[in-house]
Order: structure tokens, then sequence, then C-alpha cells
């Protein structure tokens, strides 16, 4: 049953001393420069030579001078006529990165929430190479991002990524932008001591802090870096030697309201702040303006927000960094504890970001030169594969032959989970019995609260064990946790680790600890790498008294970054 392993956050370290690989080269970059803009146009050109991209990767398109834009004039604009430039020359595959040029524009227009359509268009365009694959797909919400979490020895390719990789060379005015791609390439020059700034923010932690803190497990033992941090009332202003910088922006109380910051930032340094409305202008501010007015003094808002701007950390001196052009949600933020070891481990930037982020088709724009990397960097020609070619075919006789559980695969990667459940059903009446993998597949569905009360139906008659698990766990979240142990126990007998995982979290919910704890033990037995058990198995044991063999558990998980995004389930870290 492993296609419940989706549920562990696991991490793939490869701790080598030499480059890590990259196959972007400069034929596989493709800039995308708005033709009405004299300034966009130098920058294109400037950035070409620089680094040496062929003349034929350079696209010059009609579009409006303005930061945000309507969604059919992003498709009539700017999407179509580069889909077309693509497959016309034959560039689907042979471009990995997008690079946007300053007066691009950047945000459209759309409702902003949980379920909206408005966007980066920089998020937008990653999905590019999907949407020419198989079609349209859900604009409302976000969309997995299927390099997230990449293993850092992993480049990055078409023959396993159906996306692009898009990044953006903006500043406040035209010398920020020239110093930004100058540090670019000064980048692979700049060598150890590094300082590494952390800065949590004052208040109740939260998982944007547990990843903070991550990072500094991750990285402590590097040589030649020396970390700033602070878990303190005080906001982080200044340090020389920056390498790589983090901190909440505007949303820390600290944060002066002035905007003065006095970081020394080294060439190819990179960062993230957690702030909603970060990127959304590259207006530059009057200098009197100021952070942190309340959200209905809009008179005091400068680009309808009052909260801090990426683009004071580029005039700064910062050479990467990442943002928001609307509400993303924290989560949807670029991860510190995936940006910073991959891209100090020798992962150029464009790889090091989209590595860190959870989504796509949302909020996101990543600034800088995406070839930016520390000198640890081979960058290799790679022979081009026929791969969307070859994914086209694939679907063609998917659609022909009735190839559900493809076509279900498909439709879930576009976000159109009914017809992939549809697709599932079809399945279901073509064959007695499902493969595990269609059942990974319904327990993606599973999380689309629309379909619940299908799938639930779906799979009450159903003989397969995975059935009877996925339905076991979809009654324990509506709290039947009778009619769910029912089904769980007999799974659990057979010693499966699922089951036992399952029996055990319904044992905690009834106030059971100890049998609660003994499941769960007997599931980390079976599946030590199965992480994501511990910090229940720590509450079993609080529970069930024994607190000492539970304070163990969690010293333990607290120094496991890969549990970062489960530090939250304690109290408090120390």
């Amino acid at each position: 049953m492993r296609w419940l392993s989706g549920i562990l956050l696991l991490w793939l370290f490869v701790p080598k001393a030499w480059a890590l690989e990259s196959y972007l080269t400069p034929e596989r970059v493709l800039i995308v420069a708005n033709k009405h803009s004299p300034f966009s146009r130098e920058v294109a050109d400037f950035y070409r030579k620089i680094r040496r991209i062929p003349r034929k990767n350079v696209l010059l398109l009609s579009l409006p001078r303005r930061e945000e834009i309507s969604r059919p004039i992003y498709l009539k604009y700017l999407e179509r006529p580069l889909a077309t430039f693509l497959q016309a020359q034959g560039l689907a595959d042979q471009i990995l990165v997008l690079v946007l040029m300053p007066e691009v524009p950047h945000k459209i227009k759309g409702r902003v929430a949980r379920d909206g359509e408005a966007a980066s268009v920089d998020s937008e365009l990653t999905l590019l190479y999907r949407k020419m694959l198989y079609g349209p797909y859900r604009l409302g919400g976000w969309l997995k991002n299927p390099y997230f979490h990449a293993p850092k020895n992993l480049p990055f390719d078409h023959d396993r990524f159906d996306i692009y990789l898009v990044t953006r060379l903006a500043g406040y005015r035209p010398e920020d932008v020239y110093a930004l791609i100058k540090r670019a390439v000064q980048a692979k020059d700049t060598t150890p001591p590094y300082t590494l700034v952390l800065d949590a923010r004052d208040g109740p932690l939260s998982p944007g802090d547990n990843w903070l803190y991550a990072t500094y497990l991750r990285l402590k033992g590097v040589n030649g870096l020396r970390f700033l941090t602070s878990f303190e009332p005080a906001f982080l202003a200044s340090a020389q030697r920056v390498i790589g910088y983090a901190s909440w922006g505007s949303n820390d109380p600290n944060y002066p309201r002035n905007r003065r910051l006095f970081f020394e930032f080294l060439p190819g340094a990179v960062g993230v702040t957690f702030v909603s409305t970060n990127a959304r202008t590259f207006a530059e501010p009057p200098p009197d303006w100021q952070v942190g007015a309340p959200w209905h003094a809009k008179h005091k808002h400068f680009g309808g927000s009052p909260q801090s701007l990426i683009g004071d950390l580029i005039r700064l001196g910062i050479t990467g960094i990442s943002g928001n052009v609307y509400e993303p949600y924290l989560s949807a933020s670029a991860r510190p504890h995936l940006l910073f070891p991959a891209y100090l481990a020798g992962k150029p930037l464009a790889e090091a970001y989209y590595r860190s982020l959870a989504y796509l088709s949302w909020q996101t724009v990543v600034i800088g030169d995406p070839f930016t990397h520390l000198g640890k960097t081979r960058f290799i020609r790679r022979e081009i594969g026929p791969w969307f070619a070859e994914r086209k075919r694939r679907l063609a006789r998917a659609l022909k032959e009735k190839d559900h559980l493809f076509l279900a695969r498909v439709y879930l990667r576009l976000g159109l989970e009914k017809k992939a459940f549809d697709e599932l059903k079809a399945l279901s009446r073509q064959k007695e019995t499902l493969p595990p993998e269609a059942f990974g597949l319904l327990l993606a569905l599973s999380r689309n609260p629309k379909l619940k009360n299908r799938l639930t139906k779906f799979l009450k008659p159903r003989k397969e064990k995975e059935a009877a698990l996925l339905l076991a766990l979809l009654l324990f979240e509506d709290k039947a946790y009778d009619q769910a142990l029912a089904l769980a126990k007999p799974l659990a007998r057979e010693e499966i680790p699922e089951a036992l995982y399952l029996a055990g979290r319904i044992k905690l919910e009834q106030q059971k600890c100890l049998e609660a704890a003994s499941y769960l033990e007997k599931a980390i037995a079976l599946q030590p790498q199965a992480w994501a058990y511990l910090p229940w198995l720590y509450r079993a044991l609080m529970c069930g008294g024994k607190k000492k063999r539970a304070e163990h558990i969690k010293n333990k998980v607290l120094t496991m970054p890969e549990l970062a995004e489960l530090w939250p389930e304690f109290s408090k870290v120390q």
C-alpha cells in the first residue's frame, strides 16, 4: 500500500562535495520582452549579450505597458502568442526557463481568494508547457508544483517535469535592473565567509518560523557560513556579507516603518519575505512613504497595500528574491529550508527557487537571472529529447483506446478533479479490481470536499484492501470513528503500516491513549521512514502518561528538518 506514502514529508539529501549539474544553458532560455517598451527591449538586448543567449531566443510581444492586465488580455497578447512561437519554432522541449523583461505585465486581475482566479503572469506561464500538451487547466486556486521538493541532485528538464521555470528582471529604476544583472554575473566569484539572516517574527510561532529553524538545522555545519538569527522581539536590519535573507518583512511588528535597512548583500545573495503583497508593484514609492498603516487607511497605502516591497531589497543589492502579487497564504511562499540548502549546494537560482515553491498558477514572482550561481554549478549541454511530441502521441492514444487511468492522471494534473473521478469510475466498469495507482489518485481526489460524498459511495461496495483503507480514512475525517476502526482493524492485524497508523489515530481521538501508542509504534517499526507518524506517537504517549518517552520522541522530531511542517503539532519549538 505504498500509494499512501504521499502523506509523508520526505527529504532526499545528497551530501556531495562536488558541483551540482544543471541543463540550463543559454540556448535553453527564452527572453520575453514588451515590444512597446524601449526599456524592456534594451534590457533584453543587454541581458542576451551578457549571457550569450541566441538572438532567435528573444520574443518581442505587443503588450500593454501596465502592471495589471485582465485574463482576456493575458491570453490574447501574451500566452497565446508565446505558445504559438514555441510550437512553431519547435522549442517546447528546448526551452527550460522563460525570463520576463521589465514592463512585461506581472499581475492578472481576478477574484483574490483561495479558489480565486487572480494570479501572477509568471506563475501562470509556468504551466504553459502542460497547457500546450493537454489543454486548459482549472483557474480557481492553485495547482501543485511537480518540481517542489525535488532532490537537489536532480536537474530540471522536460523528461520529468511538464512545466517551465519563469523568472523576471525587475526593479524600481533602470539602474536597479542593470545592477541586478551585473551582480548575477559576478555571483560565481563570490566566496565565503557568508552570512545567512533568518529573522523570525515577534509573536506566536508559526510554520514560517519553523521553516527558518529548519534552515538553521540543515545548514549549521556548512563551512564558511555564519548565522544571524532572531527569535526575539527585534527586527534584524543590518548585517555584512549576506548571502541569504529570510524574514517576515512588514508582517513583523518591529519592521522599520521608514523601510530603512542596512544589509550588505554579496553578489548572488537570494532571499524570501513572508509578505502577502510584496511584489504588487515595481513603481518606486516616495522616499517618505512608510509601511504599516492600517488596512482601512487606504490613503496611506502604496500600490494598494501598506506592506513592504521587494523592490527595496533589489535596490539594496539582493540578486534574487521571491514575492507575491496578491494574497498567497503562507503555505504558498518560497520555503527557505528548501531554497537555501539547494542554492548554497550549487543549484542555479531558477531551480533553487522553484524547488521551494509548492504551488503554481498562483501569486509568486521570482526576481533574478536564472543562471545565478555561486560557482558550484556544472552547466551541461544535454541532448534534447522529443518529450513533448511523445506525450502528445501518448495522449492521442489514450483518448482513442480509452485508457482511463492515464486520462485520470492527466485530468488530475490539470486540476479537473471531477473529470478525473469520472475516468476512474469508467475504469472500475472495465476492471473488477482496480490497480493500486488508481487508489493513489482517489486519495488525491478525496482532498476535494465536493467529491467526498461521491467518493464514499464509490468505495463502499468495493472489495480491495486499498478501498477499505481509503474509506476508513474518509470516515475518520468525518469523525465516524467506530465505523472507521471497524474497517481499519482487520487491515492492522495484517500489519499494513497505514492501517496501524490510522487505527492509532482513531484510538487517540477516542482517548484510548496507550492503545493508540501501541498501534503507532507498530506502524513506525514496520515503516521506519514514516516520520510523519512520530508527532502522533508523541501525543499518544503524553496522553497515556508516558512523559519520559514522549519527550524523547519530541526531541527527536525537533532535530529533523524534514518534519518542519509538523512542528506546529507541538506547543512550542525551543
